[in-house]
């Protein structure tokens, strides 16, 4: 995979919007929260449990839907069993951060509340930056299943 560095222009917190669903965006913001890391499942292993053979499935953001069919062409089975222990399923760093858009000092004095945004880290990115640090993030904007409503920013 490739890192993308400079990407231009940066969006403003305050534009990102339900049409930025899908879209590669860059932002720049204050640290104010990071997650523990966690691991993150990309790819889970599912016994057949008529034959006993194994397919990977993968699992876009962590959501998973059980295989229809064993893929053995004899087999009709069509029960299957996680194995997270099976060498085909493989975990990512995850780690999650608040970013805090940055406030000239008339939109503070206007007692403007600054938005957040969630974003979402992986692999080497995850321990990368500590509350305080002022980062720049680049991403595909998704909306979050949160009750918030939140917009998520996924690396």
């Amino acid at each position: 995979s490739c890192r993308v560095y400079n990407y231009d222009p940066l969006t403003q917190l305050k534009n990102v919007r339900a049409n930025c669903y899908g879209k590669y965006i860059a932002l720049r913001g204050t640290v104010v929260r990071v997650s523990n890391i966690k691991p993150l499942c990309t790819k889970l292993a599912f016994v057949c449990g008529t034959c006993g053979d194994v397919q990977s499935v993968p699992l876009p953001d962590g959501k998973y839907t059980l295989p229809t069919k064993c893929l053995v062409p004899e087999c009709r089975g069509r029960s299957f069993t996680p194995d997270r222990s099976s060498p085909l399923t493989t975990t990512v760093d995850w780690q999650s951060i608040k970013v805090q858009e940055l406030m000239s000092d008339d939109q503070r004095e206007a007692g403007r509340i600054p938005r957040t945004i969630e974003c979402e880290l992986v692999q080497d990115l995850v321990d990368s930056c500590v509350p305080g640090d002022m980062v720049t993030i680049t991403g595909i904007v998704k909306v979050a299943s949160t009750e918030e409503g939140e917009i998520t920013l996924s690396k």
